[in-house]
């Protein structure tokens, strides 16, 4: 067969990659000037920064697991243990939170044990689980956790009324400690918490956007093309023509409302649907430093609007030798908004940098330079009845004979080990050439 792929991040080459394999032609219709998506990296006067924030290459799932790391060659990937914080006003968190308990203060640590065993009795005794995410926060966490970190910290991702969202998209990512771990945080014995995230991978040199390149380099009858946006996919007798051009079959991993957008004679009940479909968008800040002194730690959780518009710093240069020079160092700060970024990217520069100076985590005199990205589509907003939004979408779509697959093209929250896990499924359920 041949098959259109639309879209060039990480599901669609990985897609493209397995049916190539299985003998059909691929042709993958990227828009941007090269493949990535959200996975894209960029080497600037030797300093290595990803697009879209800190990525690692994990997951539970060998296959997936194996893949990531086979396509970058023997040496290709450089392990780490987690080393994660939270920065809690003046002092370092183990992460998880509740995994962390004993680094606060002893009144705020009694203030979240106390919430916690509130909220674990109240579940173990019936207390039913809401349906909004402030409200289900409390349910699990307690007042504590939720007043020190849960809602701070979601509230900074998200930029709305956490009453706002759903819980769908949090079942299944966030375990439930043991209350046994719990209580020994608190009692100052150390807890693992997230066990199955203490290590992970990174690429050795080029960034995360070196899985990119090693599927690129691997793909089977495929045709790559840039610059190409989807302007209309259309179904008939023979098949579907995607931009005038004849297929056999379409996959779409761009998001769902560009992939509506080129359906054509779309009813209204599923353009309410898709203008319903809400999102968040990321700036990423890229700060080079010429010392490298920073703290030897993977990634921190920033929850209160003091220490910068950031919820999350990675320490990229410590992922891996090459992704500083000698003697230098980097830090990715995240940024969330709903719409463009807010006062411009130059002016969330600065107050990133501001916040972490005044932090101490950085110092001013060594910032060599900063460097800013764009994400449009970055995290799906789960907002309360979305599902049903999705799923009027999705339906949409499949009656018009489009697979869809991937984070923003099935509208799932997949991390990339997710989305490369339901590449391989899709193209599964196709038949050999």
């Amino acid at each position: 067969m041949r098959i259109a792929v639309l879209g060039g991040g990480v599901t669609g080459l990985t897609a493209a990659w397995k049916l190539g394999r299985k003998g059909h032609d691929c042709v993958v219709f990227e828009g941007g000037d090269r493949p990535g998506g959200l996975c894209r990296s960029e080497t600037i006067d030797g300093y290595v920064v990803d697009h879209a924030g800190g990525h690692i290459i994990f997951s539970t799932d060998r296959e997936v697991l194996d893949f990531m790391l086979s396509v970058l060659g023997p040496g290709g990937a450089v392990k780490s243990e987690r080393r994660a914080r939270i920065f809690h006003h003046d002092r370092w968190v183990t992460y998880p939170f509740e995994n962390g308990l004993g680094d606060l203060t002893p009144e705020h640590r009694y203030d979240c044990l106390k919430g916690y065993v509130e909220a674990w009795h109240a579940r173990k005794t019936g207390a039913e689980e809401p349906r909004d995410f402030k409200a289900w926060c409390l349910w699990r966490f307690g007042e504590g956790i939720c007043r020190h970190f849960m809602w701070p910290y979601n509230e900074k991702i998200w930029n709305v009324d956490l009453a706002r969202l759903g819980t769908a998209w949090v079942r299944g990512r966030v375990p439930d400690a043991p209350v046994d771990d719990v209580l020994k945080a608190a009692a100052g014995i150390p807890t693992l918490g997230y066990g199955h995230q203490a290590v992970f991978w990174y690429p050795a040199s080029g960034g995360f956007e070196s899985v990119i390149r090693g599927i690129l380099a691997a793909l089977e009858r495929t045709e790559v093309r840039c610059a190409t946006r989807v302007e209309t996919v259309r179904r008939d007798a023979d098949g579907f023509t995607v931009n005038g051009e004849r297929f056999d079959r379409v996959i779409s991993t761009i998001p769902l409302p560009e992939l509506v957008r080129t359906l054509g004679d779309v009813p209204e009940s599923v353009a309410s649907a898709t203008a319903g479909l809400a999102f968040t968008s990321l700036t990423t800040v890229f700060i080079a430093l010429a010392d490298a002194t920073v703290p030897d730690l993977s990634w921190v959780y920033f929850p209160h609007p003091d220490d910068g518009p950031q919820n999350r710093v990675t320490f990229i240069s410590n992922y891996a030798p090459a992704n500083a020079p000698a003697g230098g160092a980097s830090v990715m700060a995240e940024v969330t908004h709903i719409g463009p970024c807010p006062g411009g990217t130059a002016k969330t520069a600065r107050d990133v940098v501001g916040g972490l100076v005044h932090r101490g985590i950085i110092r001013a005199e060594n910032v060599k330079f900063t460097k800013t990205f764009s994400n449009p589509y970055a995290y799906i907003l789960y907002e309360d009845g979305v599902e049903g939004r999705i799923d009027a979408v999705r339906a949409f779509a499949a009656s018009r004979g489009v697979d869809t697959v991937g984070r923003f093209g099935n509208y799932n929250y997949y991390n990339s080990d997710r989305c490369i896990r339901a590449a391989f499924d899709l193209a599964a359920s196709y038949p050999d050439a």
